[in-house]
């Protein structure tokens, strides 16, 4: 929903990391803001917009909100529209009325506490969604957190952290079970990407005091990562889609982000060393599965009627998965080391038709040309 229109070094950098803007509670905007909130808090309205109280120069120099935030157990509707938020305090959970979430235009806002998921009420969100991490269409890869148990760069204490690293100035308890969290060495954190209301699937930072609370989280939504995970991925899988393609001609592409298609080539699976055509039984909307490796997945060929390996020259780095070549500018892609690139192709048959695509390094070295692992092979050229 929406577009990203701000400039954000952010997302520009890589690897991506946290915000580090710090809170300066000294701030016109800041000491407003925290009025605002008391304000909310004695007379237990039921939307709350305090942005849209403050002068334009107020608003930048508000980067979250005030951990106060959590008394407001009244409000039903919480409009953040057009902020410069670069995170939102957990203290969100303790909205427990909350019913709509619109923090739209909000483009600084890339992530969600985990608080967010447990409000019981939330129904409604308006998020500009292609500005989160872990966006099927942006592709933004998330920030690689902090090892468990280590005490690492900006750990001060649990109320002294540096949000760079962290994501937060402070932690004042478990995402999970609301218990104490033993220092920054007991402090777990993961990533989840869940459906907490409406549409949108969000990518929620969880501050846990255990494994055990990390075990207890809800699986995440189709498409995403499989498990919590460290913004490294989850057993060796890296990243997940799940796409919509229109296979109008009976055939999809996997391709270097930087070559051009010959549309004209209508082998089921024929290598170009930079592009892949992928044959299907359907000339209509092919449901696609796309998963990213950091190396060779296990063979789970029993699960699919047909299964086709190739390789790729992928000198961009980028793989794209299209179903028309023209479409290239726009396509779904896949962030992988430049170079050769193993792409399995997997189908378990029935209708209506899917396909499994599973990417990772081939590695100098690695398996050339196409071979055909289970199944009827077709003629390649």
């Amino acid at each position: 929903m929406g577009e990203v229109k701000r400039s954000d070094d952010c997302l520009r950098s890589r690897p991506v990391r946290f915000h580090g803007e710090r809170q300066d509670v000294s701030a016109p905007g800041w000491l407003r803001l925290s009025e605002l909130v008391a304000e909310a808090a004695a007379d237990g309205r039921e939307e709350f917009a305090p942005l849209e109280e403050l002068t334009g120069e107020q608003r930048r120099q508000v980067v979250t909100l005030p951990a106060g935030i959590g008394a407001l157990t009244r409000v039903r509707h919480l409009r953040l529209y057009g902020s410069d938020l670069v995170r939102i305090p957990p203290e969100i959970g303790g909205m427990r009325s909350l019913e709509e979430f619109t923090p739209y235009t909000s483009y600084r806002l890339h992530w969600f506490p985990y608080e967010l998921a447990r409000l019981p009420l939330l129904r409604r969100s308006t998020v500009s969604t292609r500005a989160l991490y872990g966006n099927p269409k942006t592709r933004l890869p998330f920030p690689v957190l902090a090892e468990p148990g280590a005490a690492g760069p900006g750990a001060l204490g649990l109320g002294a952290l540096d949000p760079a690293v962290w994501g937060a100035e402070s932690v004042g308890a478990c995402s999970v079970c609301d218990g104490p969290v033993a220092g920054v060495a007991g402090l777990r954190q993961a990533w989840i990407s869940l459906r907490t209301s409406g549409a949108d699937v969000l990518p929620l930072l969880v501050n846990a005091c255990s494994s055990g609370c990390l075990d207890a989280l809800p699986s995440p939504a189709a498409g995403c990562l499989p498990g919590p995970h460290r913004g490294r991925g989850v057993g060796g899988l890296l990243e997940a889609a799940e796409l919509e393609l229109s296979a109008d001609r009976f055939r999809l592409y996997v391709q270097d982000a930087g070559a051009a298609v010959d549309a004209a080539r209508v082998d089921a699976l024929a290598p170009d060393r930079r592009s892949l055509v992928v044959g299907t039984s359907t000339g209509g909307d092919v449901a696609v599965t796309v998963q990213v490796f950091a190396a060779g997945p296990p063979a789970d060929h029993d699960a699919f009627d047909r299964v086709l390996e190739a390789t790729v020259e992928v000198p961009s780095g980028r793989v794209a998965v299209l179903d028309d070549p023209e479409g290239l500018p726009v396509a779904d892609c896949f962030d992988l080391p430049p170079g050769p690139v193993r792409v399995r192709v997997s189908y378990p048959g029935g209708a209506p038709e899917r396909v499994r695509v599973r990417l990772w390094p081939a590695g100098e070295g690695g398996a050339a040309g196409v071979r055909v692992v289970k199944g009827l092979g077709w003629r390649v050229v």
